[in-house]
């Protein structure tokens, strides 16, 4: 089991909210699901300066093959012009 986690700061809230309708219909063939999503409220620590995220989302993947064969599918590549405009991403993915 793969844990992907975004962590993310919206730029465009319209945009934003279509990238996040549009993306879990592309995590479907590779078994992915989005397990939540919330908004962050508080940074407490940030040692990496990585800076305050509007968003954080965690998604699960049956394995790290089908996370990575996810990530470089063309239906996701498809998005990465939106999601460009609608926010900034970090991305990671964790070996559960």
């Amino acid at each position: 089991m793969i844990h992907m986690i975004a962590l993310i700061r919206i730029k465009n809230s319209a945009l934003f909210q279509e990238y996040r309708e549009r993306v879990p219909s592309t995590l479907a063939p590779y078994g992915g699901t989005l397990q939540f999503r919330a908004n962050a409220s508080l940074t407490l620590d940030d040692e990496n300066h990585l800076g305050d995220f509007s968003q954080v989302a965690l998604f699960e993947f049956p394995s790290e093959d089908a996370c990575r064969h996810w990530y470089e599918s063309d239906d996701y590549h498809d998005l990465l012009e939106l999601r460009e405009q609608a926010g900034q991403f970090t991305i990671l993915a964790l070996d559960a």
